[in-house]
């Protein structure tokens, strides 16, 4: 069964936990897993990128009528008369996030990965990089992403022709695979330092448990080697895949 063997979220503030806004959703029985990185910038993003995620698993796919679904459940649930005038400016300017979600299809033994967004899908084999998505290079993190918002306006890419083959990529799997979901900082970490087969190494050894994890994160935070965010990852893998 192909499934989650590894999940952690730290905070960009680690005495805030609370505040992460980054989400994750998992249906073990269907294969359907999910992660979404809320931008700091837009209004209640957290609420945004738990909705998300929760949606895809529901139904894993991403069209202008699932973002539109999305978008009237988010507004339903938002109690815009009481809020204070500042707070309805900023939930009028919208809320912003990516989603990357999978979807496991047994019977092909293949993995679906629907990219929207900068969070990162790295597909490994014996702990060598076989294929990244939607990003290959360290370099590409620095253009703005496009994102799912809350404002239909903002989506409107995702009604272009192009967005079906752009977003989504299958990857066929095999007993040795194991594939990372990320939100950026670790995404761009990975893809950028020099010794990839070292920090490799060392996210796979970390990914056993959350107290190796965390420390890995704040020592990358540290040094400056890794941005300081809300930092996600789920490690999907066979029994066995992973090496602890």
């Amino acid at each position: 069964m192909f499934d989650v063997v590894f999940k952690a979220s730290i905070a960009k503030n680690i005495e805030e936990q609370d505040a992460n806004e980054d989400a994750t959703s998992i249906d073990s029985s269907r294969g359907i897993f999910a992660i979404s990185d809320g931008a700091s910038e837009s209004f209640d993003s957290q609420s945004w990128a738990r909705l998300l995620v929760s949606r895809f698993i529901e139904e894993p796919s991403i069209s202008v009528c699932w973002v539109d679904a999305a978008r009237r459940l988010y507004e339903r649930t938002s109690d815009f008369g009481a809020m204070s005038w500042s707070r309805q400016a900023a939930f009028e300017r919208g809320s912003f996030a990516t989603l990357l979600g999978a979807e496991w299809r047994e019977n092909l033994q293949e993995l679906e990965i629907i990219a929207v967004g900068d969070s990162l899908a790295v597909h490994l084999s014996d702990a060598d990089t076989l294929e990244s998505f939607p990003y290959r290079r360290a370099e590409e993190f620095d253009a703005r992403p496009k994102l799912l918002s809350t404002l239909s306006a903002a989506n409107v890419f995702v009604a272009s022709r192009a967005f079906n083959t752009e977003s989504c990529v299958v990857w066929p799997l095999t007993k040795q695979s194991i594939v990372l979901m990320m939100t950026d900082a670790l995404g761009h970490w990975l893809l950028n330092t020099a010794e990839s087969a070292r920090s490799r190494a060392d996210l796979l050894l970390a990914a056993n448990t959350e107290d190796a994890f965390r420390h890995l994160v704040l020592e990358q935070r540290r040094i400056g080697a890794m941005r300081v965010d809300d930092t996600t990852l789920l490690v999907l893998g066979f029994d066995g895949a992973v090496a602890g």
